[in-house]
């Protein structure tokens, strides 16, 4: 993380940044969250990424207690104060103190910078590996902060060499631990729809792609992996990652594909458009 942060209303640094010991994210894992990425010095779809954070804390009954108005103050503060010009933002919202253990107390809002942490450029050439995980997420829906499963399975996708843990629940496909997931299939791009997390790069390169390709959002079945002719994950981290192989199962050609490769460049354009222009 980067030295200085927003915590309380103003600019402190991270070590002096703090939440009570009885707030429900720590006692509970009550909290919502949302994340983006700074390109020089622009917030990409901050305000989609904002809207987002708004639906999560109202799934989780949550009050935000500041306005888009002063987060983007803040960020731009934040940037200087850090001397970055590229970051990564997160945005927290917890469950606040709790005089019982389980009731909401008054919300601690805060956000934290990074610099961009991004997968080897191998993968987006050479494709990347996902293992599979028996999981339904608890409120879906929204971005909170119960991520129990990804940090334990950690140590498994190293073993594996993989990038993502692709989550699974009665034969079907919902969604990665950080990202979503698509097949194409016929040049048709098949993504999951329900019981899941909906990202806003998710959003992005849908709208992009029904430029040119037809788009169905459904139940994916787990068996449908076997006569797709590619995969990809969308994740502001992850751009479009190309996925070649699922556990032990080759997708594909095992190669990345050419509609993967034209949404990755498409969204990188995206993103020259938006930051750069």
């Amino acid at each position: 993380m980067l030295t200085y942060c927003y915590a309380k209303g103003k600019i402190v640094r991270l070590s002096q940044a703090t939440v009570p010991a009885n707030d429900l994210a720590i006692l509970r894992g009550y909290a919502v969250f949302d994340f983006t990425r700074i390109y020089n010095g622009r917030p990409f779809h901050l305000k989609d990424h904002w809207a987002r954070f708004n639906r999560s804390a109202r799934e989780l009954d949550l009050k935000v207690p500041v306005k888009l108005t002063e987060v983007e103050q803040a960020i731009s503060d934040l940037l200087k104060k850090n001397k970055v010009k590229d970051a990564s933002v997160r945005l927290v919202l917890t469950g606040g103190a709790s005089v019982d253990s389980i009731a909401k107390g008054p919300a601690e809002f805060f956000i934290l910078m990074d610099y961009h942490y991004n997968l080897p450029p191998a993968v987006f050439t050479e494709g990347a590996r996902l293992i599979t995980y028996e999981l339904q997420r608890v409120l879906p829906t929204a971005k909170n902060t119960n991520y129990a499963a990804a940090v334990k399975l950690q140590k498994d996708l190293k073993k594996a060499k993989a990038v993502e843990v692709l989550y699974v629940n009665n034969g079907a496909i919902l969604e990665c631990s950080t990202s979503n997931f698509f097949i194409v299939k016929n040049k048709v791009i098949i993504t999951p729809k329900d019981k899941i997390l909906t990202g806003v790069t998710r959003q992005i390169v849908l709208r992009l792609a029904r430029k040119k390709y037809k788009i169905e959002e459904r139940s994916l079945k787990f068996v449908e992996l076997k006569t797709a002719d590619e995969a990809f994950l969308t994740a502001s981290n992850k751009y479009v990652t190309p996925v070649v192989k699922v556990d032990e199962m080759v997708i594909g050609s095992g190669r990345v594909g050419e509609v993967t490769k034209e949404l990755l460049a498409t969204y990188h354009e995206e993103i020259k458009k938006e930051c750069y222009s």
